[in-house]
């Protein structure tokens, strides 16, 4: 009961962070489902491919719900979304397929992959938390800048369960000039529609381990939809705060969360 009243907690987390910062509250799901899944016997190596699989599903209703808010408040953009989340969704799927969910991925590189990434991540969000962009000066980024955004989140999210959040947002901020908010909610948009197309991947992935009622492939359903539940509760909430916060507020609350997740795969690794 208690590991279960945690997943609620981090879907809780998790939910509101997706709606703040647009990132998809993978950051939190990666952090505790390993030590629940190890938890519950399934077998170490399968550990790695369960725990992107579920957080990913955890993440497609964060990025829902925060979508829902976004639509009714006139911040969603259709053309970008479904252009970058095109490309995002193609990437996603090839290395989901043909490297994630076979026995070469194993928890000592993932936990490098998230590392590097998160580390990465904190390099740029501090060092363009003072840069605030205003509307009006976005760069068209073109069929050449949707594919490389769409590939490179699409390839973060297959890889690390964390969505293409992490990604996304900082290159439309920076290097296509688009206000942090307008980033957030193409973001959000990409990360559903990649998480959606590798949900349905895992659902009916085959795996190593014997089938069972409460879970399909590498979904585990207790976990997601507790996960999921949380979700759906905070992720309005944060999208409503982020009204409320500057772009660079929102960087430290971001770069606190992502030290925990590092901190904890530098101990695994140790």
């Amino acid at each position: 009961m208690e590991s279960y009243l945690l997943l609620f907690l981090m879907g809780l987390i998790g939910g509101f962070l997706a709606g703040l910062i647009g990132i998809g509250g993978g950051v939190m799901y990666v952090l505790v489902l390993p030590y629940l899944l190890n938890s519950m016997g399934f077998p170490s190596s399968d550990i790695v491919q369960l725990t992107i699989a579920n957080s990913i599903f955890g993440t497609m209703f964060a990025a829902l719900s925060g979508n829902v808010a976004l639509w009714k408040k006139g911040e969603f953009y259709t053309k970008e979304v479904l252009s970058i989340g095109f490309f995002g969704t193609l990437v996603s799927l090839a290395i989901l397929y043909f490297f994630v969910n076979t026995p070469a991925y194993q928890k000592t590189e993932f936990n490098i992959v998230v590392i590097c990434l998160m580390v990465l991540i904190v390099w740029r969000t501090l060092r363009q938390a003072k840069i605030e962009r205003v509307e009006g000066e976005d760069k068209k980024a073109g069929v050449l800048g949707f594919s490389f955004i769409g590939s490179a989140a699409g390839a973060v999210a297959a890889l690390s369960g964390l969505g293409g959040g992490t990604i996304i947002i900082p290159v439309l901020n920076t290097g296509f000039k688009m206000t942090m908010q307008k980033a957030k909610s193409i973001s959000l948009g990409v990360i559903f529609i990649t998480s959606f197309s590798l949900t349905l991947m895992n659902v009916f992935a085959v795996t190593s381990f014997d089938s069972a009622k409460y879970y399909s492939g590498y979904i585990v359903w207790p976990l997601a939809l507790i996960l999921s539940l949380g979700v759906v509760i905070a992720s309005p909430f944060g999208v409503s705060v982020a009204r409320r916060l500057s772009g660079k507020t929102i960087s430290y609350i971001f770069v606190a969360f992502v030290m925990v997740v590092i901190i904890d795969k530098l101990i695994q690794l140790i």
